[in-house]
């Protein structure tokens, strides 16, 4: 047999010893291995496939050349094969070390070496370097230097490999603190790329904080200072706790084992843990569900409890080794001063002296004083103290002292870098002594699209979101600089979601827990009361501002009757702004804020026991700035009254005089059975709205016509209106977000759009939706909410219309399916909001019959049910 066809076979063998041990280290995983064992088999696979190719590889060499390449050669693993951490579907991290020239010779085997690694089903990632490249290179690259601090030889001149690691190491001493910079600045800037907090609903689990590269940080950061990565080494050498290394092993045997189950389950071993795997995960590791969370919730509990560890021992460490520089460690005794007996304050940080010291470690009440000072001096705790309390935490009583409720509740009155006081107080753990139902909110997942963060911090970052709320320049920064008692709404803020995760309403059940709340903080019972009105309500405002016709004075009238006091309605304005303001980043845009403003006012001019002057003349006001831009011909033109009088109070009263004049005309100058439609930009709200009139518009199916080229053009839309002025024009109204365009969206655009909305009147051809913007679920996805697909009909709310609500999941087109539906139904859309949050979507019609009357009959009202039941399904088909 020729050497060719030996070394082809070769490989084929190593092939066949990849996927064979591969597919026993997987059944392995499945049976319960540790998946540190399992991590170190996978290295053991790869490792015997190496030795063998490196041999098969020699073997191919001149025969004078191949003794004198095993003397010059050393195959080394570094990175996570290096660990030997290496998991399923990773590359083969390697260096190919060589001595003397880097000749025909070398190159040659290392050229055939990495080709059968690929031919043998390997991913190699490979370098070739002499000793002296490989450390000028990691002196200067902090991604090749952190590779090799995790090197072992493999294979190759033993010599070699010593040589390189000995100049290696020296070079790392010699530069360590500066090392531990880079490194820290590395994945600093890494963390803010996949996230900068630890509790992401869809998390990276290598990259984003408290994943495995924080525990990489840790072996890297330990390499730097003691010339040892290994924690179980560290242990023996007193370099780290008995406590911080049992957390740092549970936490990496939990990653481990999720990342492997990733690997061998996932199809195409992502490390990216959304919501599908998270599903499959919990299933395959076996977590049930029990009295108010799903599997899945317990699973990402359990994941966060672990990386929230992991972080907290990642930042101590960067902390530690990264102390000031000399000048400020000497200037440090003169510039610092002492606060107290129990506290120092310098330049840099607050400190606990002694006696300080001592009193942390045993009462709250100390703890709660150094994050309040903390505040007030905008300082960070230093570590020593940070981890004194951290450990001391757990043993600090129930029992709540009156110094430390009255500090607790001083600082919840002040603005002042409130949100990160709290957030420290709970990750010490000082907060759920206070609030002891923290504890159950730790790292506790919402399983849906709409929250982008765990309960506990979504609280947190409410707090957060309301403070900032003061710098806005409208009604609700107005609103919450007015606010007498901001302790009383960022307590409601802090305990609004705290029901969740739990069986029933999460609103009734948090009203109860804000009872319980107000009773150990020792409020008043007026306080309590409105406390727990306020988290009963927390989502009254949001559902009916935009879900319902909040122009409509019967509805507004039914609002307002729900509350006691104006206090209360401005105290759940602000909450539902800034509770909006914390599930993710833009998601309390310009539009819902404008909603959310409009009901507030209106409901208020109905508390007030003097109306706000606005809110009576605007209709009236509105028809004399009209009237101004009239020509004396239109003023004297029965039709101007006649139209202006039929127009929705929505539109006279919202819609600047100048639009209203130009709808005015376009629709005199209508041909029968024609229409127009117009676009316009507003840069306040970010939003475009296009307004439509159509002669004998009604029957015809144009709103679901026209929301169908808005969709397809790109067009979110976000709210609906249609009215029939005299009988006669059916005038219709879009509010929309272009996500096609970056800022302002090109006049041309808009108007190409509104002649696309004309053209589909009476059209037969539906509309083409294109997928281009945005993530659009697939029907798999679907599959993974737990929202269920509802239709309800409600006939109390309005007394001419019936309230059609739909709650899907989301896909392009839907909404002009609904509406199509509800055109064929033989119904008229008198209204609609339309609610996405990211893939749930809740879209609100009322509706009338062809003859304007109300439906009404078991019958019909069923029929109807049945309809958009069966196109709302469509969604999760």
């Amino acid at each position: 047999m020729s050497s060719s066809l030996r070394l082809r076979y070769d490989v084929l063998v190593a092939r066949e010893q990849v996927q064979t041990g591969l597919e026993e280290v997987k059944r392995l995983h499945q049976s319960g291995m540790a998946s540190v064992q399992v991590c170190a088999r996978i290295s053991s696979v790869i490792d015997q496939v190496l030795v063998k190719l490196f041999e098969s590889t020699l073997a191919k060499a001149p025969a004078d050349q191949t003794e004198k390449l095993r003397s010059r050669l050393a195959l080394v693993a570094i990175g996570g094969y290096g660990r030997r951490q290496q998991a399923p579907c990773s590359d083969v991290d390697l260096m190919i070390l060589y001595s003397g020239a880097l000749d025909e010779n070398v190159k040659n085997f290392t050229s055939r070496l990495t080709q059968d690694l690929y031919d043998a089903g390997l991913k190699p990632g490979h370098s070739l370097r002499n000793t002296s490249d490989a450390v000028r290179l990691a002196r200067t690259d902090t991604v090749i230097c952190t590779s090799l601090i995790e090197s072992r030889l493999i294979i190759g001149s033993a010599k070699l490999f010593e040589d390189f690691r000995k100049a290696f190491c020296q070079m790392v001493e010699r530069r360590s603190t500066a090392f531990c910079r880079e490194f820290i600045a590395a994945r600093k800037q890494e963390r803010h790329k996949f996230g900068e907090t630890v509790f992401l609903l869809e998390p990276n689990i290598k990259r984003s904080p408290g994943g495995l590269r924080d525990i990489h940080l840790l072996r890297w950061l330990w390499f730097a200072k003691s010339g040892e990565s290994d924690p179980n080494r560290l242990l023996q050498k007193g370099v780290i706790s008995n406590f911080d290394h049992r957390r740092l092993m549970s936490s990496q045997s939990f990653l481990l084992q999720v990342r492997n189950e990733m690997h061998f389950g996932g199809e195409n071993g992502s490390d990216v843990l959304n919501r599908g795997e998270q599903k499959r995960i919990a299933e395959a590791l076996h977590f049930r569900a029990r009295s108010g969370m799903l599997p899945v919730e317990q699973f990402m509990r359990e994941y966060f409890r672990h990386t929230s560890h992991v972080s907290f021992l990642a930042t101590r460490m960067s902390d530690l080794v990264c102390p000031p520089p000399v000048v400020s460690r000497m200037l440090q005794p003169v510039l610092s001063q002492s606060l107290s007996a129990e506290f120092r304050l310098s330049p840099w940080e607050i400190s606990a002296t002694q006696l300080g010291t001592t009193k942390l470690g045993k009462n709250l009440e100390d703890a709660v004083r150094l994050v309040d000072l903390a505040r007030l001096y905008d300082k960070r705790i230093s570590q020593e103290t940070w981890y004194h309390v951290y450990r001391s935490a757990p043993s600090y009583s129930m029992e709540l002292s009156d110094a430390s409720i009255s500090r607790f509740l001083d600082m919840l009155a002040t603005p002042l870098l409130l949100g990160e006081a709290l957030r420290r107080m709970h990750e010490l753990g000082v907060l759920e002594k206070i609030i002891p139902d923290y504890t159950h909110a730790r790292c506790l997942l919402q399983f849906n699209r709409y929250h982008k963060y765990t309960v506990d911090e979504h609280c947190i970052r409410s707090v957060v979101e309301a403070t900032r709320l003061g710098d806005r320049d409208d009604v609700v920064g107005d609103t919450y600089r007015k606010l007498g008692r901001k302790w009383l709404l960022h307590l409601a803020l802090l305990i609004h979601d705290l029901g969740k995760g739990r069986d029933g309403d999460h609103s009734v059940l948090g009203a109860e827990i804000a009872r319980q709340v107000g009773a150990r903080l020792g409020l008043d019972q007026a306080d309590i009361d409105l406390l727990a009105s306020l988290i009963q309500k927390h989502l009254w405002m949001p559902h009916a501002a935009l879900r319902h016709d909040t122009t409509d004075p019967a509805y507004v009238r039914q609002f307002a009757e729900k509350f006691d006091s104006v206090e209360e309605l401005q105290m759940l304005y602000v909450l539902s702004c800034a509770d909006i303001a914390a599930v993710g980043p833009g998601v309390l845009n310009d539009w819902k804020a404008g909603v959310l403003s409009d009901l507030f006012k209106r409901t208020k001019a109905l508390l007030s026991p003097v109306p706000d002057n606005e809110q009576l003349p605007r209709r009236v006001a509105a028809k004399q700035r009209v009237w101004k831009l009239l020509t004396d011909e239109e003023r004297n033109d029965l039709w101007f009254e006649q139209y202006f009088r039929a127009l929705p109070e929505t539109f006279v009263t919202k819609v600047n005089a100048s639009e209203v004049v130009e709808t005015l005309r376009s629709l005199q100058h209508l041909k029968d059975g024609a229409g127009t439609a117009s676009g316009r930009y507003y840069e306040k709200s970010k939003t475009v709205e296009f307004s439509a009139g159509v002669s004998r518009g009604v029957g015809r199916g144009i709103f679901s016509a026209m929301a169908g080229v808005l969709s397809s053009r790109g067009m979110r839309i976000l709210a609906a209106e249609t009215a029939v002025l005299n009988g006669d024009i059916l005038l219709l109204r879009y509010c929309a977000i272009d996500t096609e365009s970056q800022g302002t969206p090109a006049q041309e655009r808009l108007d190409q759009i509104s002649r696309e909305m004309v053209a589909s009147i009476d059209s037969d051809q539906p509309p083409k939706f294109r997928r281009i913007w945005g993530k659009e679920p697939d029907a798999d996805t679907a599959k993974l909410s737990d929202m269920a697909m509802e239709v309800r009909l409600n006939t109390e709310i309005s007394a001419d219309n019936l309230i059609i609500e739909v709650f899907a999941f989301d896909r392009i087109g839907l909404l002009y399916e609904l509406a199509r539906t509800i055109h064929e139904l033989g119904l008229n859309i008198r209204f609609a909001k339309i609610s996405t949050h990211l893939d749930q979507v809740v879209d609100v019609f009322y509706v009338c019959e062809r003859d304007g009357s109300k439906p009404d009959g078991h019958e019909r009202l069923h029929g109807i049910y049945e309809r958009m039941m069966e196109v709302t399904s469509k969604a999760a088909a």
